[in-house]
């Protein structure tokens, strides 16, 4: 049997602990680039024709269209909190859960609970998700947790100490929401079924092309079953998970170390 490498895949498969080495013959030649000539009745013979691009201005690139279904969603808990959704076999909305470290503050809780989401349930009553392993809401939680959106708990804690429940969004069906921003905030639009959400994240492709923003609510709850890939910090955290989903048995997504996700983007220059 292959062995799994740290990262979650078969040790050969792995582009870091067995990178590929390319033949020449894979390293595709550049082919040379052919000069159009152009004529018109105004150029005079002679003389070149003025380049077509100083005729019309230029037109700039737009974003390439996303497909929602095509995503994949990112729901993150401490660690500590992995023993009771595998145990239940969901990840449970908060309104439905006290987990073992709740890093959500108890205004922020509040708020939640108070806001209505499209389907006329409150916000609180679905799972939330980010489109984005960078999310601006965890990028806070994994640099201090500083603000008010945060509990007393989660300031306490590190990055490390985190996972990542990363689950197609395939699986959430029709029903899922999508949100522009905090789902809570008073001018949140709302998306709902994966055409609309298409449309919302195309929307959103000039204020947020990276999505760091925006929140998807599934639920009320979401099965683990539904989860393909737990992100972890480390090999040590990858043993302690691996060791939950012994205990219980039943679904065992895979397990894979990806440190990025758990260390602050390096801001641009």
């Amino acid at each position: 049997m292959t062995d799994e490498c740290i990262h979650g895949f078969e040790t050969e498969l792995c582009d870091i602990c067995a990178p590929r080495q390319r033949a020449a013959s894979e390293i595709p030649t550049p082919t040379p680039r052919r000069t159009r000539i152009t004529t018109s009745l105004r150029t005079v013979p002679g003389q070149a024709a003025a380049p077509a691009s100083s005729l019309r201005s230029p037109v700039p690139d737009l974003p390439e269209a996303r497909d929602f279904a095509s995503l994949r969603a990112h729901h993150v808990t401490h660690v500590d909190n992995l023993d009771d959704i595998v145990g239940s076999g969901a990840i449970l909305a908060s309104d439905a859960v006290t987990p073992v470290v709740d890093v959500a503050s108890a205004e922020v809780r509040a708020a939640r609970a108070e806001a209505t989401a499209p389907d006329g349930s409150p916000v609180s009553s679905h799972v939330p998700f980010t489109l984005s392993p960078d999310a601006t809401r965890w990028d806070e939680l994994r640099t201090g947790a500083e603000g008010e959106r945060w509990s007393d708990a989660a300031r306490r804690t590190r990055a490390t100490e985190y996972v990542m429940l990363v689950v197609p969004v395939s699986a959430f069906g029709a029903s899922v929401i999508v949100a522009d921003q905090d789902a809570e905030a008073e001018d949140a639009r709302f998306a709902v079924g994966p055409d609309a959400a298409t449309n919302l994240i195309r929307r959103t492709d000039f204020t947020d092309p990276e999505m760091l923003g925006l929140e998807l609510l599934a639920g009320p709850s979401v099965p683990f079953s539904a989860v393909a890939v737990i992100g972890v910090p480390n090999d040590r955290v990858r043993q302690s998970v691996k060791a939950v989903l012994k205990d219980h048995g039943g679904h065992a997504p895979r397990v894979a170390v990806f440190p990025p996700w758990f260390v602050p983007p390096v801001p641009a220059e």
